[in-house]
This record gives C-alpha cells, sequence and structure tokens, in this order.
C-alpha cells in the first residue's frame, strides 16, 4: 500500500474568460480533490491572472481562508507600475498572508523576466528563496535559462509543460539546480521514469492542472510510474513541501 499522499503544485480557483470550467468555487475544488486523493493544493486565482494581480491575490486569500489544505499563490508583476506597490510592501504582506510561492504571467501581463523589467522585485525573492511558478505557454525556454542563471538561489517552476521541449527541459534539468519540472502536461510516454533515472525524483513537482485538466490523470500518471515508492512520495508531495519550508519570510 503506497504511504504517500498527493500535494498538487498547480491548481486554480476562479473562472475563465472564454471557457466553461468543470468548477470554479473553493468547495467543488476541495471535493474534487478528496475525490482523486490529493490532500494538499498550491491555488491561485484566475482574476489575479485576467484582471488584476492585486485584486485577484485578496479574493484568493478570502475564498481559501478556513482551509487549512489549501495555500496561497500570488501573482504578481514587475513593481515599477503602481499595481503591486513596493517590493518591500509585497514581500510584508506575503510574510502576514503565509504566502510562500509567486506566479508570473509574462506573455498575459506584458513583460519580460529579466533585470532590467523586474527591477529588485526577483533580487528579493530570491533573497528569501520564495519558488516562482510559470506556464510553460508564457515564456520561451531561453528566458527560462537566462532566469535561471541570473538568479541561481531562485527555484523556478515550468508548469505545464510539453513532450515538445523536452530536449531544451533536459538541458535545463541537467545544468540548473533551481529549475524544476511541474507534471501535469508533460506526456512523454515514460518521461517521468527517464527524468528520475537522468536527474533525479528531486527536480519533479506534482500538479494535477485542476480546474482546466482532469486532476485524475496526473495523479495516474505519478501512481503507476515504474520508480520506486520513495521516488513516489518525493515527487507527490516531498519536494514542494521542502520549497516552501525554505522560504525565509
Amino acid at each position: 500500500m503506497s504511504q504517500f499522499y498527493f500535494f498538487d503544485a498547480n491548481a486554480m480557483l476562479g473562472r475563465w474568460p472564454t471557457e466553461k470550467l468543470a468548477f470554479y468555487r473553493v468547495d467543488d475544488l476541495v471535493k474534487r480533490m478528496d475525490y482523486v486523493g490529493i490532500k494538499k493544493a498550491l491555488v491561485y486565482h484566475s482574476l489575479a491572472q485576467f484582471y488584476d494581480p492585486m485584486s485577484g491575490n485578496r479574493t484568493l486569500m478570502e475564498e481559501i481562508k478556513g482551509y487549512d489544505q489549501l495555500y496561497g499563490c500570488w501573482v504578481l508583476v514587475p513593481p515599477f507600475t503602481s499595481e503591486i506597490g513596493t517590493v518591500d510592501g509585497i514581500i510584508a504582506g506575503m510574510r502576514e498572508d503565509n504566502v510562500r510561492a509567486i506566479r508570473f504571467f509574462p506573455k498575459e501581463h506584458g513583460f519580460k523576466l529579466t533585470p532590467w523589467n523586474m527591477g529588485e522585485l526577483l533580487s528579493a525573492l530570491e533573497e528569501k528563496s520564495v519558488p516562482v511558478f510559470i506556464d510553460s505557454d508564457q515564456v520561451e525556454l531561453g528566458d527560462i535559462q537566462r532566469l535561471c542563471e541570473a538568479y541561481p538561489q531562485l527555484p523556478v517552476v515550468l508548469t505545464r509543460p510539453g513532450y515538445r521541449g523536452v530536449r531544451m527541459l533536459y538541458a535545463l534539468l541537467a545544468q540548473y539546480q533551481n529549475f524544476y519540472l511541474e507534471l501535469s502536461s508533460f506526456l512523454l510516454y515514460r518521461g517521468v521514469e527517464e527524468i528520475v533515472e537522468k536527474f533525479g525524483a528531486e527536480k519533479i513537482l506534482f500538479g494535477s492542472g485542476m480546474p482546466i485538466q482532469d486532476p485524475a490523470g496526473a495523479v495516474t500518471k505519478l501512481r503507476y510510474a515504474e520508480i520506486g515508492e520513495e521516488a513516489k512520495g518525493m515527487i507527490a508531495h516531498q519536494n514542494l513541501e521542502r520549497l516552501l519550508e525554505q522560504v525565509g519570510l
């Protein structure tokens, strides 16, 4: 009997502007988690992606209040406009709300993950070891390489990666200790097994992609992967827990 549990690194609350989702409310998310056996989830809000980052972040914190199994992940943009306030204010707000992870949508929000565009924000997140999550359709992999190179103590998690980028993804896994893959959209045949063999189980995070994707696929993919139980436990929950625990707010 498996002793590991699942900690979802990639879940969302809120509506999608152009599509009807299977669910969007917090109670429905928790029910779906219970149904497929996901114990905890790191969650962001669609309002922060499609409307306004800080309004969406505030809505997120209100909606997950009282749900101890849900952990907030804020969406941020560069600090040069008035949208998110000061970098010091952001760090203080994260500390107050116990937020230990950040998401960026550079394509959606029109910015670059570069020092000149991000100012002090990335340096502050690196200093606190805050993991940043970025969807694969929001950024070129060359930009991810430059981000990992410029901020070597900043954990960078690429979410929803596809198998077509595997030659570049493997190069990043081989060369950057601060680069991680989330598995919800990684559909390469025996891809989990190959990554574990080549780079170790510590470089992979379990994620469901809910509610855009059905979580059962991600759960099944890991449960039946031909790797050891210890490796499954690392991917299922331990790697994400380690990243969140090392944040120094």
